[in-house]
């Protein structure tokens, strides 16, 4: 599916309580090499060794927003200037990658620079011969802002419709905020904090069909939980595609709010819901009960059934009897938080053959992913907890599995995270289940 991206922006206020961690290197296990090269740097008691003058490089993988401010700082052990820089490899293919270098700096230094393209992830350099510890990449923003795109995705085979950008301080609407646009992107220059909308080109047809037969009779703040399969693709996955139609046929009815973080497992997620657990870049989390929810989305599985090799990948992470502890504290938690429905999403169906192929290729202790029977072992704790505990079930699996061309779903490289067609997928039997249980949805 062909994609038309376009961008807003959220605001944060640049201090240093609000500062977002997004990535520490102790150098015991990074790659570090020469820009253009396979030369890597010497890494000893934590600390870098550089031995010329060259710029050594490694990359952080993540999406980074035009106009996002980010700060690079490090300390060199030993006399001599030194430099520091950025290089942004742009998110549309194609573009040229941008780099940006420090002033000289010597001892403990920075340098901060404001994103000149959306990227899909940042180089860090460091030049200069000598040692250094204790690098750090921090993103300048202040949580407690937010601004959105509205809408902020669209799914469209014509023209799409024009789209506003919205600032909010701790839920609160900030009237006539200064916003600065570039094209599709826009940054609230005074906060740093970013934001960014999408405009998907394809077939809405089905999802219209399905849609425009759900009536939302007052408005609904809708919580999804979930692992990687949720929170990749964040902005266009397939929480955002329930979120854009719902409202298509419902305007202003429905605020999705994801919650959802890779590698998330359902102890993780207990651990968050009780404000722990906390990792570098997760400062998006923190503010989780800021807010009621009237109904909540739980989508987990592949993290929670990963098998090691160390015991022939017969032991998943989350045993059924410990799933089940689990879940029922999570019910809990929702319930006493006020939510009034909540939905179980079973996993999904991964690609095991690219999954097992990928563990048979590995050479050290790793965990495998996707293995059919530990996913429909999870299933079935997953029913029998609906069953007995007044809450939703959405299978996803079944059906999945059954798909003669279930391996477009999924991501080629991995077997288990979702592609366009997955995110697709996943969105219209959500679409479906909500338009089949809207007698539900009506209940006091």
């Amino acid at each position: 599916m062909k994609k038309l991206l376009c961008c807003a922006a959220a605001a944060a206020v640049l201090t240093a309580a609000a500062d977002e961690r997004i990535y520490t290197d102790n150098f015991t296990n990074s790659v570090w090499r020469v820009i253009n090269t396979r030369q890597q740097a010497e890494l000893k008691d934590r600390t870098l060794r550089l031995t010329d003058g060259r710029p050594y490089f490694r990359t952080v993988p993540r999406i980074f927003p035009w106009g996002a401010k980010i700060r690079f700082a490090i300390e060199k052990t030993d006399a001599g200037p030194y430099r520091i820089g950025f290089i942004f490899y742009p998110e549309e293919p194609g573009k040229k990658a941008p780099r940006l270098m420090s002033p000289e700096l010597s001892g403990a230094g920075s340098f901060t620079a404001e994103l000149p393209v959306r990227a899909r992830s940042v180089g860090l350099i460091v030049q200069g011969q000598g040692v250094y510890r204790k690098a750090e990449l921090v993103r300048l923003c202040d949580p407690a802002f937010r601004l959105e795109a509205d809408p902020g995705y669209q799914l469209v085979s014509g023209e799409p419709a024009p789209f506003k950008f919205r600032l909010f301080r701790n839920d609160e609407e900030v009237p006539d905020a200064e916003i600065r646009r570039n094209g599709q992107d826009a940054v609230h220059p005074s906060s740093g904090a970013t934001a960014h909308a999408f405009i998907d080109r394809g077939d809405p047809a089905p999802f219209d069909a399905v849609a425009r037969a759900i009536k939302i009779d007052k408005p609904v703040s809708f919580l999804y939980l979930g692992d990687s399969l949720t929170f990749f693709d964040l902005g266009r996955n397939h929480a955002d595609k329930v979120g854009y139609f719902l409202n298509k046929y419902n305007p202003g009815k429905v605020k999705i709010w994801n919650y959802a973080c890779g590698g998330d497992s359902v102890s993780r997620v207990i651990q968050r819901l009780n404000g722990k657990g906390f990792k570098p870049g997760e400062n998006r989390y923190r503010d989780l009960w800021a807010r009621h929810y009237d109904w909540a989305v739980v989508f987990l599985g592949h993290n929670d059934t990963k098998a090691s090799s160390a015991n022939g990948y017969r032991e998943v992470l989350v045993p059924p009897a410990r799933q089940k502890e689990l879940y029922l504290q999570l019910i809990s938690e929702l319930r006493k938080r006020g939510v009034k429905r909540i939905i179980l999403f079973s996993p999904t169906s991964s690609n095991f053959a690219v999954c097992d192929a990928i563990a048979k290729k590995t050479k050290r202790v790793h965990n495998r992913f996707g293995e059919p029977a530990h996913l429909e072992a999870f299933d079935r704790v997953l029913r029998t907890l609906a069953r007995e505990n007044g809450v939703e079930y959405l299978d996803l699996y079944t059906d999945m599995k059954a798909l003669p061309d279930k391996a477009a779903l999924t991501r080629p490289q991995d077997g288990v995270h979702l592609t366009d067609r997955g995110h697709d997928y996943v969105a219209l039997k959500t679409l479906k289940y909500l338009k089949d249980t809207q007698t539900f949805a009506l209940k006091p």
